[in-house]
Order: C-alpha cells, then structure tokens, then sequence
C-alpha cells in the first residue's frame, strides 16, 4: 500500500510540475544553408528553430564567420518578425537586430557615396519558367517553382567601373501547410528592402512570386563581365532537414534569460565615414 501511494504522490508531482511549465504545439526544425562561390569556397549556416504562432527562436549552431551569428546566438521574436531580437548566451547580452535597418544601411551607403560610389541596375526581367507540384518534403506537400531573374549591374568608383550580365536561376519547394506567421524570421518568401530604389525593384518583383513558405531554395547565380567577358557562378541551397509539425514548444523557449543586459548592434554609418 504504501509503495501504491508513492507512485500515486509521484505521477502527481510529475503532473504538477508539468502544469507548472506552459507548453504549446508548435514546429520544430533545423536547416542549413549552403553557399559555394566561384572560387570553390563554401560557406554553411545551420539553424534550428523553435516556432508557435508569432513567437520564433531561432539558434545558429554554425554560421560561416558572420560576427553577428556566432554559434551559440540565437534570434528572438513574439511578434511574427517585426521585432528581432539577437541574444548572445556567452554575453549575457541581448540587442534589438533589424535586418530591414542593416540592410537600410547598405541602401543609404547606395544613396550617399556620390560620385565616389554608384550602383546602378538596368534591363531587369523576370520570368516564371513552371510550377509543378513538387511532391512530399519531410512529410509536407509542397509545390515546386522554377523562376529566372535577370539584369545589368553596373558599380562605378571615382566614375570608373565595369558592368555585369547577372542570370538567376532558382528552384524552390514551398508549403501553404505550416502557417505560424514566425516561420518567416529564417523561411523567408519575401526579400526586407534596401533602401536603394533600383535594388528594392529587383527585390520587390521577386516577392511574392509563391505563397507559404519555402523548405528547400537551389539558387545559381552567374556574372558575366562585360570586360573580358569572364564568368563567376555562385550557388546557394537552403534546406530544412528536420521538421516536427506537432512540436511542444516551451513558453519560455521565447523568453529573454533573467540577468541579461541590453546592448546595441553597431549599425554601418551612413556616408563615406561608413566605407
């Protein structure tokens, strides 16, 4: 009898404390993304992310030398994306990361250089080659889409420069089955803007091209130069490679540790002082 009441006063405490942690259903998933330029030099990120509804957190377990994505920083949001957070565990830090600012920042080095730098972007054309249906990805149907974007760039420095013919080819397998808005931090369907009007139109007429959100991307980008006609091809394949749809995701998973201080991200400053 008294072994029966242990078990009883045990399974209780196990239930308490259960109660005690808010869980909800959620996703969980890793994915990494690949990157191998023309001189077969590869780059990877690996992610794994936590998803319910608007709030994501998103770790980055390898993240080819980006200062800002050391392995171990993770990125926080409980509004669908809007606010970012980037939280340094080894730091106890955490600061506000808007990649809408930082992109902003190369719009307005775009903008600002004068004569000393200018981008320009010139016969930009875009074309839907197929959709198909692209078949079960980690147990998600998914339609797959074959898109070409094409155009000029042109960067001069001092008024001297050199354009390039660039060809996009992109392969894309996407879902409409995963709706937590969050997903978006790391799967992006839609490009953040720039600030650089030419570029944003390159950006804004690739958005919206699929709806759900994106498990697999095989991106191939060739430059060719108009000088010398020589050619660099770059390619890029964002994979998830796990993916559980029916997750107990934590509450606190989206919560900042107690103890941590806030900081600031430096932002590149406008002007030639940024360059």
């Amino acid at each position: 009898m008294r072994k029966l009441n242990r078990s009883i006063v045990g399974t209780a405490l196990l239930l308490a404390m259960a109660a005690a942690v808010p869980c909800s259903a959620g996703i969980h998933y890793k994915a990494t993304t690949k990157t191998q330029d023309a001189a077969n030099k590869a780059g990877d990120i690996q992610v794994e992310g936590w998803v319910s509804g608007d709030n994501a957190k998103v770790a980055f377990l390898q993240s080819a030398g980006n200062p800002f994505t050391e392995k171990g920083t993770y990125i926080l949001t409980k509004d669908g994306g809007k606010t970012l957070l980037l939280v340094n565990p080894e730091e106890k830090t955490y600061a506000e990361w808007s990649l809408q600012g930082m992109l902003g920042a190369v719009g307005a080095v775009m903008n600002g250089m004068g004569p000393l730098l200018k981008v320009q972007f010139a016969d930009l054309k875009m074309d839907k080659i197929s959709e198909e249906d692209g078949g079960t990805v980690l147990g998600q149907p998914t339609r797959h889409y074959k898109f070409r974007t094409s155009y000029t760039m042109t960067i001069k420095v001092f008024g001297m420069g050199n354009a390039a013919d660039v060809v996009q080819e992109q392969d894309v397998w996407a879902t409409t089955k995963l709706s937590d808005a969050a997903l978006g931090v790391w799967l992006r369907a839609e490009p953040p803007r720039t600030g650089n009007a030419e570029f944003d139109k390159l950006l804004s007429g690739e958005a919206g091209k699929y709806e759900g959100f994106p498990l697999k991307t095989v991106t191939v980008s060739t430059s060719t130069q108009k000088k010398g006609n020589k050619s660099t091809t770059t390619k890029s394949t964002m994979e998830v490679t796990q993916l559980d749809a029916a997750a107990t995701v934590p509450a606190s998973a989206f919560e900042i540790p107690a103890g941590y201080e806030k900081t600031e991200i430096p932002m590149v400053p406008q002007g030639s002082g940024g360059m």
